[in-house]
């Protein structure tokens, strides 16, 4: 048995026991809110099919045609005591816009405290991190870490053809001062593991000092190992725990400087490199 078709349906507004209206189903209604009161509702439909069965269904509903009112110093539910400030405010959307009235006198919100907070410590960490570095604090061990700081503080090439380059006095290959920023550079990226000294740790780091390949007249074997890495070489005999992690992200002037040192340091003399040459082993 099929269901019988709704014949009416009649639109009731809240509790009240008139209908708005009653229509012959389907049909289109419209609701004036202008002349509801502002606040929540009830739309309540009741549909009427051929056999007399009722079908009703509830909507609920705000109506805000009123102007809105802010108020500061008291919240919805609160627990208080003693004597409240409390700023009252009202707007119509169709006011204009008064920045008078607009002004609020509440308490700045945490998170906008917050909020500046960390766009201070970013400013003071950026302005730390990446502010010009004089040329003469470019290569100690505090800034010579940081890649930014030095490409950012690295001469353009026109300046290197108009400039001499200026020696430390301590070892220079092919017009490359290696000394100038090998010492810092191995303590920053290869003490830790193959000591000061180059001694290294037994069956975990090897030695530099009087290795092989680092005292090889041909230098190819030990840039390979330091852009690439290495792990599980047996090294005079012996093999070591440790792994030899790349060295890539350096730059080729930097690689050639502490190769450099590594090769003329401790109980090394071997022949020094230049960056062009871990350019081409790149």
């Amino acid at each position: 048995m099929e269901a019988a078709s709704p014949r009416s349906i009649s639109v009731y507004l809240d509790d009240d026991a008139e209908p708005l209206a009653t229509y012959r189903s389907p049909a289109t209604f419209q609701l004036d809110t202008t002349k509801i009161e502002d606040g929540e509702h009830r739309l309540r439909l009741h549909a009427v099919d051929a056999l007399g069965t009722i079908g009703t269904r509830i909507v609920h509903f705000t109506v805000r045609n009123g102007p809105g009112i802010t108020v500061t110093g008291l919240r919805d539910g609160s627990t208080v005591h003693g004597v409240l400030n409390i700023d009252i405010n009202s707007f119509s959307g169709d006011e204009p816009f008064d920045p008078e009235r607009a002004e609020s006198h509440g308490p700045i919100p945490v998170w906008t405290w917050v909020m500046m907070a960390v766009v201070a410590a970013w400013a003071g960490w950026y302005g730390l991190e990446f502010f010009n570095t004089p040329a003469q604090f470019a290569a100690t061990p505090t800034y010579a870490s940081n890649l930014a700081l030095a490409a950012a503080n690295e001469p353009a090439a026109g300046d290197q053809a108009q400039k001499a380059p200026a020696y430390s006095g301590k070892g220079a290959a092919g017009g490359f001062d290696y000394e100038a920023s090998g010492a810092s550079g191995y303590a920053i990226n290869c003490s830790s593991c193959h000591g000061a000294a180059g001694a290294g740790v037994p069956s975990t780091f090897p030695s530099l000092a009087g290795d092989p390949v680092v005292g090889a007249s041909d230098p190819k074997q030990q840039i390979k190992i330091v852009l690439r890495g290495l792990h599980g070489k047996v090294i005079a005999g012996k093999t070591f725990a440790a792994t030899m992690p790349s060295f890539s992200q350096l730059s080729d002037q930097a690689l050639a400087a502490i190769i450099d040192h590594e090769r003329t340091s401790w109980v090394n003399h071997s022949p020094t490199i230049t960056p062009d040459d871990v350019r081409r082993a790149r």
